[in-house]
């Protein structure tokens, strides 16, 4: 497989100021295609540390995809260090400078186009631009000696346009490149090392190559490459082992929204420490709305009391974080929203508010159906965000556990 790698270029990376998810997609792109990816670097925006960078990653590979700095400021350097590191000139491309200018009438109407925006026509002498159809800038594409090198923005929303585009040219531009086949198991409701000692026979570092991720979503997803046949088996041997846990779709949101869209029910959630990340969850899945029509974010106790009808004798006697409250929270919400399910979660997310009886990371989750109400009680280490993000994913698996009968209800007193 041939050799691909990453550059990621910008500041804002290296000083820890912005996440890079660019070359996270990048890199499942490039493996999709044949590519074996064993490298991904950031770099500043200096010029000299650019070409440096380049020039050693270009070495003895076949592509190199690099993000970021092809804006029209000073500090947009990848330009000029591609040339540097061809070891040729700069020169500006009238066709691209066109296209900048109706881009500009197209995004920008009535605004004049900068003369500091010619430099994004700029390109080195031997290489060609690429087709921006998000934004003003555009790419490049030339070669570093036998390495094709691919300059892309660093703006997620264009990179992910253009490199769509550029995974169709790649084939052409790297001749035998063979794309494998990918297999990929989604299971939830048990741990990673549980999992592994069902499967732990079945990893392979080739022919197929297996390999396990853990989401913050909540689910774990197996991933198998290779050859058509080997794939397929060894994906059917790791779900017969997980049996009970295989997800049918990516992740635990679309899981149910699948699953609730094949039972024809209708979903809502009332969410106080998760603030609509289990809304958001669900809502980003494409066909949500078949199954998702309304939520609430009831983070003070008078929402709780007004909106969901959960009493404030049940607020005072047991507090806000509490089964029996999110118990409330769960039937009043499915009541009001005429759901056939409904999830609750109630938590302490930190930083401060925690006691020795209900610290920090303490959530309650609830579901309600027609058949009751069940209850869960989980605890999470890290800092607000990452309790928020997993208090979701606990409340969806919850929900997961209710529809497949996997806990019964405990009709929590409310």
């Amino acid at each position: 497989m041939p050799i691909a790698r990453i550059l990621a270029i910008g500041d804002e990376l290296v000083l820890g100021r912005t996440v890079d998810s660019n070359s996270t997609a990048l890199a499942r792109m490039l493996g999709d295609l044949g590519f074996t990816v064993d490298q991904v670097r950031q770099v500043g925006d200096g010029e000299a540390g650019i070409c440096a960078a380049l020039r050693a990653l270009a070495a003895d590979a076949a592509v190199v995809v690099c993000t970021g700095g092809l804006g029209p400021t000073a500090d947009d350097r990848t330009r000029h260090a591609l040339a540097a590191a061809m070891g040729v000139s700069l020169e500006e491309s009238a066709t691209a400078w066109r296209v900048i200018r109706k881009a500009w009438a197209r995004l920008r109407p009535g605004v004049t186009v900068p003369d500091i925006n010619r430099q994004q026509a700029l390109v080195p002498v031997g290489g060609s631009w690429l087709a921006n159809d998000r934004g003003t800038a555009p790419g490049l594409l030339a070669h570093i000696g036998s390495c094709q090198v691919a300059c892309l923005p660093g703006v997620p929303h264009e990179m992910l346009a253009m490199a769509q585009r550029l995974a169709r040219r790649l084939p052409r531009l790297v001749p035998g490149l063979i794309r494998p086949v990918v297999a990929e198991v989604w299971f939830s409701g048990i741990g990673e090392s549980t999992a592994q000692e069902r499967i732990a026979d079945l990893f392979s570092e080739r022919d197929p190559q297996v390999g396990i991720t853990v989401s913050e979503a909540g689910h774990i997803t197996l991933r198998v490459v290779g050859r058509g046949p080997v794939v397929r088996r060894r994906a059917r041997e790791l779900a017969a082992r997980l049996t009970g846990h295989v997800l049918p779709a990516p992740g635990l949101a679309a899981s149910l929204v699948a699953e609730l869209a094949r039972r024809g029910q209708i979903m809502t959630a009332a969410e106080s420490c998760t603030c609509g990340q289990v809304a958001a969850q669900l809502g980003a899945v494409p066909g949500a709305s078949a199954v998702w029509q309304a939520g609430i974010i009831a983070y003070h106790d008078a929402v709780k009391r007004r909106l969901l009808g959960v009493p404030a004798a049940l607020l005072r006697r047991h507090g806000a974080v509490s089964c029996e409250v999110v118990a409330a929270m769960a039937a009043g919400a499915r009541s009001l929203a005429r759901a056939d399910v409904a999830v609750a979660t109630s938590g302490i997310a930190g930083p401060g508010g925690g006691t020795a009886t209900k610290p920090v990371g303490l959530v309650w989750l609830a579901c309600a159906t027609r058949s009751g109400v069940v209850t869960r009680e989980v605890r999470i280490r890290g800092e607000r965000e990452r309790i928020q993000r997993r208090a979701a994913a606990a409340a969806l698996q919850l929900v997961w556990d209710v529809l497949h009968g996997r806990v019964a209800a405990n009709n929590a007193a409310h």
